[in-house]
């Protein structure tokens, strides 16, 4: 594929905070006596829009306990889990080598609201690597799983949507941008995922894997125009 548009989910492939998310969230459930099946909750529950995952969440707290998750402790649990976030994440290895060498365009693409996605990356210093290029959930109506969000990425950036490689990390993203008509790769290298085979992914409709961020490289540069030499 000459020249095209790399997109890249945020938490899970440029930053190493889904394994954090995930662990909170499951805490937080077993404080309240639910427990669930890891990689089944990260199929469900990773990188959905906003809404969709309170909802979700709430229906799941509800589902156990019979009480609903009133608006004051959903803010409070989502201040501690940002706040764990902030302090904690670091980004995924290979990840700069790779975006210092890559030469296609490329943006971010992420269900993290707006108000927070740009933080991570500064916190990150992988801000440096997108400029402007930043697209959140918030930006449209509906969020992944479904298209929209790769949709609007690709036309911001004036490419058609079959010319994009979407790297994903999670089944709700790969399906999302398998919708929007691009070519997904699936990622495997954040530390949430202690399977690497990425089966789940590939379950999603994901059409390649890799395990790290070197092996994204390799890739690209034998399959693509979008890597410096």
């Amino acid at each position: 594929m000459d020249n095209p548009l790399i997109i890249f989910d945020c938490d899970g492939v440029l930053i190493d905070s889904e394994r954090i998310y995930v662990d909170v969230e499951l805490a937080y459930l077993a404080d309240r006596g639910i427990t669930v099946e890891r990689d089944w909750y990260m199929r469900q529950f990773l990188a959905l829009a906003t809404d969709l995952w309170r909802e979700r969440f709430s229906g799941l707290v509800k589902s156990h306990t019979g009480a609903d998750l009133t608006d004051a402790e959903y803010d409070a649990f989502k201040l501690m889990v940002r706040t764990r976030v902030l302090g904690e994440v670091e980004t995924i290895e290979g990840i700069e080598a790779l975006l210092t060498r890559l030469s296609a365009p490329r943006c971010v693409a992420s269900s993290t609201v707006m108000s927070l996605l740009p933080r991570k990356l500064e916190r990150t210093g992988l801000d440096r690597f997108f400029g402007e290029a930043v697209y959140s959930g918030d930006l449209v109506e509906h969020g992944k799983p479904a298209p929209d969000l790769f949709l609007h990425a690709a036309e911001r950036m004036g490419h058609k949507t079959q010319d994009c490689i979407t790297i994903e990390d999670s089944p709700n993203g790969v399906r999302g941008a398998k919708a929007a008509g691009q070519f997904v790769i699936g990622f495997t290298g954040g530390g949430h995922w202690a399977d690497k085979s990425g089966a789940p992914l590939r379950a999603a409709g994901a059409d390649h894997i890799v395990a790290s961020h070197a092996e994204l490289a390799d890739w690209l540069t034998q399959n693509t125009t979008a890597m410096a030499a």
